[in-house]
């Protein structure tokens, strides 16, 4: 099964697609950037990074393309530079 994840290179999103990524799902992960304290999602079988604003429909339709689900894991759980 194909999974998007919101939030997909954060702390809740990496370990989620580590779990799915491990059982055969293929995983895409959409963040604005990569957490640079923890770069493992992107080395995952089965995965891909998308780029994306989640205020973007359009972007967001794009990485949702072929999912059979989406987990919605992006958020700020602590403002930094401005958020």
């Amino acid at each position: 099964m194909r999974i998007a994840i919101t939030g997909g290179t954060g702390f809740v999103g990496r370990h989620l697609a580590r779990s799915l990524a491990v059982k055969g799902h293929e995983v895409v992960l959409i963040a604005r950037g990569v957490d640079q304290r923890d770069r493992s999602a992107l080395d995952l079988p089965h995965s891909c990074f998308f780029p994306a604003d989640l205020g973007s429909v359009e972007e967001l339709a794009r990485a949702f393309s072929g999912c059979s689900g989406v987990a919605h894991c992006a958020g700020i759980n602590r403002p930094l530079r401005g958020q």
